[in-house]
């Protein structure tokens, strides 16, 4: 594929996500059992709440990229099916041929006492398999929660899995993840708690998951608490090849503004020296800096990339 044609499917993508997307009741036959539908395992991404509808998780354009399926009932963007193809259309006027991913397999196994194995965890996009070991965080206990986010609400809202996952319960659904072949990397993350708890924690799971899979070191990332001092060398010791730190925002007033209870625990210049000392450890290439676009101007945003980079 040419540059151009890369530079327009980067630029569709980017705006479904933005001005999210609809679809035809035709459009979403075979949902939840041929084809993967959401299951709300962090974050609400839709533009509307829909509980007792279902959606699907993600759909691929015709280069591949994947795009995250963002309801939003109001769009010029919606998906139809059309003898049997779906077909993307922008204000009435078509765009290309789309498709669902499919569902795996394991998403139906069952679990001794917790049901089925999705509760667990998901497949973000095509081969990301993404646990959060609790959909809780304690900023919010004391209404300093980051401004943006909708955790708690959506764990509410959906009940789509559990709140809590056991560490064996996680490597028994990555062992059956990896034995399908549908994935290739692993994602954790969980809400703010106590540092030593979470590293236990964090510790306990990537333990079974390299049981289970026979990974010495696991292929992926986990998104803690922000990393500190001797933790780093913990979360190293875990088994897990990457790191990262969700700085949120780049500009220091927005940050303290948007992320009251994280920015009286970590400071911006405190972010950057964490990583630094991360990227020692772990490797260059292996450390992440997050942040979440549309809170401050480009400008600044951009700065904080290029210094990450």
């Amino acid at each position: 594929m040419s540059k151009t044609a890369t530079l327009v499917m980067l630029e569709l993508k980017a705006s479904l996500l933005v001005e999210g997307v609809r679809a035809t009741e035709d459009a979403l036959t075979g949902l939840g059992t041929e084809f993967k539908e959401q299951n709300h395992g962090l974050f609400g991404w839709d533009m509307e709440d829909h509980p007792g509808l279902e959606l699907p998780d993600d759909f691929r354009l015709p280069d591949g990229t994947i795009v995250q399926f963002r309801m939003n009932s109001s769009s010029q963007f919606s998906i139809r099916s059309e003898d049997g193809t779906l077909r993307l259309s922008r204000a009435g006027q078509d765009v290309c041929d789309v498709e669902w991913i499919k569902r795996p397999l394991f998403y139906n196994r069952e679990l001794a006492h917790n049901g089925k194995m999705v509760r667990i965890g998901q497949i973000g996009g095509e081969d990301c398999l993404f646990f959060c070991y609790q959909n809780h965080c304690s900023h919010f206990a004391g209404g300093k929660q980051c401004m943006f986010c909708n955790l708690v609400s959506t764990s509410r809202t959906y009940d789509s899995v559990l709140k809590k996952k056991d560490a064996e319960l996680i490597g028994e659904v990555a062992g059956a993840a990896w034995s399908e072949g549908v994935v290739n990397h692993v994602l954790l993350t969980g809400g703010c708690f106590s540092h030593e708890r979470e590293v236990s924690v964090v510790a306990d799971i990537f333990s079974a998951i390299r049981r289970h899979t026979g990974f010495d070191r696991v292929p992926g990332t986990v998104l803690p608490s922000p990393a500190k001092g001797d933790d780093i060398k913990r979360y190293y010791d875990t088994g897990v090849r990457s790191i990262g730190y969700s700085m949120e925002i780049w500009d220091e007033a927005l940050y303290s503004a948007v992320c009251p209870g994280k920015s009286e625990g970590t400071s911006h210049g405190e972010f950057l020296g964490l990583i630094e000392s991360a990227v020692r450890l772990f490797g260059e290439g292996n450390v992440y800096g997050v942040f979440v676009m549309g809170l401050e101007p480009k400008d600044s945003f951009l700065e904080g990339v290029r210094t990450i980079a």
